[in-house]
């Protein structure tokens, strides 16, 4: 009987050891994803000023790359990886659908590079970040990160422009804010209009009166520099996102008194916005570009007058990725009717547009599942915030940039869908 004491002993001993074993796994692999989730955060936001700024090369692929490595090191660790949620599945149908189209483009090589930028953007850093923000503890470390990275942005936009206020003194009407000669003002606007969201929900996660103090401030130069950079697609995503999102997460009368709320401050901060700044910048960046709608329409006018004299077949498949390059410049190169419907149903026909709105749709019926749950409150306005980064990156796609350039509807639709999927106990 000693001897099987002694065994059964041995056994418990061994079986101890390899639960410690596998929890110190678990704790690890949970301490690589919180600080991989908080640098993706970091890098969403810096790689603009890194880019058009201090013109660092190729800083998007290489971190593109280094997120895949890292994740490929988990993959190899024996961790499972999940392919075969329905959006992962729609990215890859989209991808699919857009390099059988370079196949018939007149565009071919802007065609590739766009497949090469969806599939990477869409699919496989949409898998990466599916599969790594599976936690709530993760979620608000990539949260953390976008804060951390806008705090960043803004302050290099501080020291390299200075005084908002003097800024606008010494402007004339054509000035636009951007980073370096050849920098995009739409961008950096997408990414300011980004930290403002990122903050709000920083602050409303940690239900902290006194982040008030510094955050009203902070949002607010963050504000007037996204004015400065005159791009009204990424100021009208921004406003649009937080009417949206109470409707969408909150139930009851609640979220329409807030989104009133929101929409009165909202016009109170326009009208004040549009008696500080310079007339004449106004009147260039906002009122005449706005009547002619910044000479959008005409390209909107074209797809449209081209989709409607489109045989069966082309109305079935499209003209071909990246043909609008061609449709529009004669030549193969980069052009784009500054919408994602409509560049996907001019080149993808009703197959492509088909799977783009199943792929935009989707996570917001993942959010609408999510919110009938009972979530605890850090969950719940996680989710909002996230949510609202995700209403206007979409938003934002249907006025300028392509599918490709379009990286954050990718990615904050991955993190919104995994996130709803986040049980209460996250």
């Amino acid at each position: 009987m000693s001897n099987m004491t002694m065994m059964n002993a041995s056994v418990a001993t061994e079986a101890h050891v390899q639960v410690a074993s596998d929890e110190g796994i678990r704790r690890r692999s949970l301490d690589g994803s919180i600080i991989l989730a908080f640098l993706t955060g970091v890098f969403v936001q810096l790689s603009m000023p890194l880019t058009d700024l201090y013109e660092v090369p190729n800083v998007r692929a290489v971190f593109f790359a280094l997120i895949l490595g890292v994740f490929a090191l988990r993959f190899l660790s024996g961790q499972p990886i999940k392919m075969g949620s329905f959006l992962l599945m729609s990215y890859l149908g989209l991808s699919i659908v857009l390099a059988a189209g370079i196949l018939y483009s007149r565009a071919p090589i802007y065609g590739t590079t766009k497949v090469i930028l969806v599939c990477s953007y869409f699919w496989l850093l949409g898998t990466v970040i599916y599969n790594l923000i599976n936690d709530l503890t993760i979620g608000k470390a990539f949260l953390a990160g976008l804060f951390v990275g806008g705090l960043m942005l803004i302050g290099i936009i501080a020291i390299e422009f200075g005084n908002p206020i003097q800024l606008f003194r010494n402007t004339n009407r054509f000035f636009r804010l951007r980073f370096g000669e050849d920098g995009n003002p739409i961008m950096l606007g997408r990414h300011l209009a980004l930290a403002i969201t990122i903050i709000v929900t920083y602050v409303a996660v940690r239900r902290r009166w006194i982040d008030l103090a510094w955050s009203i401030p902070l949002g607010l130069l963050a504000f007037v520099y996204l004015v400065a950079t005159g791009s009204k697609g990424p100021l009208l995503a921004l406003l649009s996102s937080f009417v949206m999102t109470p409707l969408l997460i909150l139930r009851g009368g609640a979220r329409v008194s807030l989104s009133v709320l929101i929409m009165g401050v909202s016009i109170l901060t326009v009208v004040g916005a549009l008696e500080f700044l310079p007339k004449e910048f106004i009147e260039e960046r906002f009122t005449e570009k706005v009547q002619n709608l910044s000479l959008r329409m005409p390209a909107y006018q074209d797809v449209v007058k081209a989709l409607l004299e489109s045989d069966a077949m082309q109305m079935l498949i499209g003209h071909g990725t990246g043909d609008y390059g061609y449709f529009a410049l004669g030549h193969d190169g980069r052009a784009y009717p500054h919408n994602v419907l409509l560049e996907i149903a001019y080149e993808n026909g009703l197959l492509g547009i088909t799977m783009l709105v199943v792929a935009l749709v989707y996570p917001f019926c993942a959010v609408l599942r999510a919110i009938r749950q009972p979530l605890e409150s850090g969950h719940r306005i996680l989710l909002a915030g996230l949510t609202a980064s995700y209403i206007s990156s979409v938003i934002n796609a249907q006025f300028t940039g392509d599918l490709g350039a379009n990286l954050l509807v990718g990615m904050f639709g991955a993190t919104i869908t995994s996130i709803s999927t986040v049980r209460a106990s996250g």
